[in-house]
C-alpha cells in the first residue's frame, strides 16, 4: 500500500502524486494501511473491552444472567492468555488474574443457581489456575513499586539494594516460567475448552440449581446484601491484635462484594452503584496497602537470608534492613488507619447507598 498525506501548503503536490499513482493503474481505497490491515484480519482497533459488566435484564432467569457474566469473564481470560505467556506487559497477567478471581467469586455467588457439580468442579479448577498466577503477579507488583519503595532511602541505599532488585527479577523470571508451563499444559487447555463448551451448551438437559429459574435481579440483590453483611460482621471483629491472616480474609470479603457489584453492574442504577462502590473502594485500598506490605516484607526477609548466605556486602544488608523498616512502617500505618476506614464504611450512609443501588432490582 501507498499512503498520501497532504501537508499544509502542498496540496498541489499531493494531487499530482495521487494522479501519478492512478495513472499506474493502482486501486484507490479509503482509509489508511493500518485500518485496511485490521479490517482484513478482523481486528478491532478500539481494543478489547475487559469490562466485567454485561447487559442484563433483572427479570431474566438467574441461570441465564450468571452464564452471561461467566462467558464474558472467560472471554477476558482468553484475551489476556497469550499476552501473559509472551510477557508483553504486566497488565496482561493482572487482567487475567482478576478475571479468574472474578470467575471464582461469581461461581461462589452462583451456588443454588448453577448446577452443583459444574460449580464445584469449575471453582476447584479455576482455583488451581489462580494459584499459578499468584507468585508472578506478586513479584510484578514488587518491581513496579520498587522505585517508590527505595527512592526515599537515598541514592546510596538504592544502589546498595541493586542485588536485591536483581534477585527479584530472577525470581520473577522463574515464576513466569512456571506459570507459562502451567498455562501451556493440557490441564489448562482442557479447563478452558470444557468451560467454554459448558457456557455455550443449551441448558435443556442439564440439572439446574434450585434458584436457576428465579428472577436474576432478586437473586443478585440477595447475594450483594449477604456479601455486604459478611464484610461488616467480619470487619467488626478486627482489633489491633487481630492476626494479619484475618485482615487478609477481610480483604477477600471486600473483593467478593466488589466483584459481584462489577459483574452485575448493569442491573443497578449507575449513580447509586458508583456512590456505594466509592465507599467500598476506600476500605479496599487500605486493606490492599496492608496486604502488599505484608507480602513484600516476607519476600524481603527471605531474600535477605539468601543474600546473607551468598556473601552479600554489609552495605546491602544494612539497606535491606532500612527497606524492611520502611515497608513495615507502611504496614503499621495501614493497620492503624484501618479502624477509621472501616468505621467510615460501617455507617448508615453506606447502608443508604447500598439500598439506593439495589432499589428496584428485585428486593
Amino acid at each position: 500500500t501507498i499512503e498520501i498525506h497532504e501537508i499544509v501548503g502542498y496540496a498541489k503536490q499531493a494531487r499530482r502524486a495521487v494522479e501519478m499513482l492512478d495513472g499506474l493503474g493502482l486501486d484507490r481505497v479509503a482509509g489508511d494501511t493500518l485500518s485496511a490491515a485490521a479490517t482484513a484480519a478482523a481486528v478491532d482497533l478500539a481494543g478489547f473491552d475487559d469490562s466485567p459488566t454485561v447487559p442484563l435484564d433483572p427479570r431474566e432467569p438467574a441461570i441465564d444472567g450468571f452464564k452471561a457474566v461467566l462467558a464474558n469473564l472467560a472471554t477476558t481470560i482468553e484475551a489476556n492468555w497469550q499476552g501473559t505467556i509472551d510477557q508483553l506487559d504486566p497488565e496482561f497477567l493482572h487482567d487475567l488474574r482478576v478475571a479468574v478471581r472474578r470467575t471464582r467469586s461469581i461461581l461462589t455467588h452462583g451456588k443454588r443457581v448453577l448446577p452443583a457439580d459444574i460449580g464445584e468442579h469449575a471453582s476447584e479448577r479455576f482455583g488451581w489456575l489462580g494459584g499459578q498466577t499468584g507468585p508472578a503477579r506478586d513479584l510484578d507488583v514488587y518491581l513496579i513499586e520498587w522505585d517508590g519503595y527505595t527512592a526515599p532511602l537515598g541514592a546510596a541505599a538504592a544502589g546498595a539494594l541493586e542485588p536485591v532488585h536483581a534477585l527479584l527479577e530472577r525470581r520473577r523470571a522463574a515464576a513466569y516460567a512456571t506459570l507459562v508451563e502451567s498455562m501451556r499444559s493440557r490441564r489448562a487447555g482442557d479447563l478452558m475448552t470444557a468451560w467454554r463448551a459448558w457456557l455455550t451448551e443449551p441448558d435443556d438437559d442439564q440439572p439446574q440449581g434450585e434458584h436457576a429459574g428465579r428472577p436474576l435481579g432478586e437473586v443478585v440483590a440477595r447475594r450483594i446484601t449477604t456479601a455486604h453483611r459478611r464484610l461488616v460482621d467480619n470487619g467488626r471483629l478486627i482489633r489491633p491484635e487481630t492476626p494479619a491472616e484475618d485482615v487478609h480474609s477481610l480483604r477477600k470479603d471486600a473483593k467478593k462484594l466488589r466483584y459481584v457489584l462489577e459483574c452485575f453492574g448493569s442491573l443497578l442504577p449507575e449513580g447509586p452503584r458508583k456512590k456505594f462502590v466509592q465507599r467500598l473502594k476506600v476500605l479496599q485500598d487500605n486493606l490492599g496497602e496492608h496486604q502488599d506490605a505484608e507480602v513484600h516484607i516476607a519476600e524481603l526477609r527471605e531474600i535477605s537470608r539468601d543474600l546473607h548466605h551468598g556473601g552479600a556486602s554489609p552495605d546491602t544488608l544494612i539497606a535491606i534492613g532500612q527497606l524492611t523498616e520502611r515497608l513495615d512502617q507502611r504496614r503499621v500505618q495501614a493497620r492503624t488507619e484501618f479502624a477509621a476506614r472501616f468505621d467510615a464504611y460501617d455507617t448508615n450512609a453506606t447502608e443508604d447507598a447500598l439500598s439506593a443501588a439495589l432499589d428496584g432490582i428485585g428486593r
